[in-house]
């Protein structure tokens, strides 16, 4: 039997913040024309976790739109809420505390805090800065950050529950850049590192 790279096997899991995935695959919610053809392409992907802009996608910020949590239920998907569009370590935090709010409680988030519009690369002194921030908080922090083994174990020591360096820049499309950097990152963590972006 073929296993897609997707899926895991019983040796070996995907476990986020104690719960165990089927799927390796991340989604996002971004981009489609509508809350149906996200739901499809959602199915068709085989995905459990969803990430969602909270910045830029109704779950309940605004009662008299159509919210994604009634095309993408929570009882059935992982909401991955995430700081997509956050720029200081407060904006992303205030974000995710509404996401929480609005998600009755939902500890699991996606940090991401740019520092550039333009090559959307993290800004680390303020990634670092709403990590800890947050971690204090309870949340489980699963967190987009530069491909930088020093940093990266910085997050995983004080409490990130994954690691998602970047492979090169988002949009970019040229893939892993620096194969080095990410073997150092994957061989000192103990948490799961996904790689993000490029």
């Amino acid at each position: 039997m073929a296993i897609s790279m997707t899926q895991t096997t019983p040796n070996d899991p995907f476990i986020i913040a104690g719960k165990t995935y089927s799927s390796r695959l991340l989604v996002g919610t971004g981009k489609y024309k509508d809350f149906e053809e996200t739901r499809a392409a959602i199915d068709v992907s085989g995905a459990e976790i969803i990430t969602v802009a909270i910045r830029r996608t109704n779950i309940g910020q605004d009662p008299d739109q159509p919210s994604l949590l009634d095309y993408v239920p929570p009882s059935k998907f992982t909401i991955l809420p995430n700081t997509a569009g956050c720029y200081t370590a407060d904006d992303a935090v205030r974000t995710l505390r509404l996401a929480r709010e609005l998600l009755d409680g939902h500890n699991l988030v996606k940090l991401e805090v740019l520092g550039d519009p333009n090559n959307l690369f993290p800004n680390m002194p303020e990634t670092l800065k709403a990590a800890k921030t947050l971690v204090d908080e309870g949340f489980d922090v699963m967190v987009y950050c530069a491909d930088d083994p020093i940093q990266c174990k910085m997050l995983e020591d004080m409490g990130c529950v994954a690691i998602m360096p970047l492979a090169s820049l988002i949009g970019s499309g040229m893939g892993i850049i620096n194969p080095w950097n990410l073997r150092l990152i994957i061989d000192q963590s103990s948490v799961p590192v996904l790689v993000d972006a490029g």
